[in-house]
């Protein structure tokens, strides 16, 4: 499968995932939370999705169990490795720190008990350990670097969430999106 391929799938798959979503938006759950509230909920699924589907299902299919397993533990060995620094911080690292940005934002837009650094840390912490005990398994690398620098991402993103809570936090919108206006819910 080509690059293009995988968009289109990844395209799709969010596309079914919002279908699949608009009912319990509209008709299955008449809770108290309105359309722009559960939209915050609808955001963080995806960027979860997103980053499943980035680490572990592009250019990894088909799986395969029996390959080769790798594991490096020793940070930023693979810049004593690299025969092309700039390459390597474009191409492993920046998409590393880019994919998990919008979890660490959306993690706490979307659950309150998530607002504090320490427990969105432990979840992207947590869901990158995941992704990279899986990619063993797979025959992918598993990789310190990985966990590093999307932990670096997730701590923007919630860098991101804080700055932009601070300047929307008199914006009803805002309030509505993270769950804060009690009257409007």
């Amino acid at each position: 499968m080509f690059l293009y391929d995988y968009i289109k799938i990844a395209v799709a798959s969010i596309f079914i995932i919002i279908l699949l979503y608009l009912p319990y938006l509209f008709v299955f759950k008449k809770d108290t939370a309105g359309i722009v509230r559960k939209t915050s909920y609808l955001l963080c699924f995806l960027s979860l999705y997103l980053v499943v589907f980035a680490t572990v299902i592009l250019f990894n299919l088909p799986f395969d169990f029996n390959q080769e397993h790798s594991l490096n533990y020793i940070p930023f060995e693979r810049f004593n490795q690299a025969t092309n620094i700039s390459k390597t911080i474009f191409t492993e690292i920046v998409p590393n720190i880019l994919l998990f940005i919008p979890l660490g934002f959306f993690i706490p837009t979307a659950f309150r008990k998530t607002r504090r650094i320490l427990k969105t840390s432990l979840i992207i912490l947590s869901v990158t350990f995941c992704v990279e005990f899986f990619q063993y398994f797979i025959g992918r690398k598993c990789d310190i670097d990985d966990i590093i620098t999307n932990m670096l991402g997730g701590i923007i993103g919630y860098g991101l969430f804080k700055t932009a809570n601070h300047l929307c936090k008199n914006r009803k919108l805002w309030n509505l999106f993270i769950g804060q206006d009690k009257k409007a819910l």
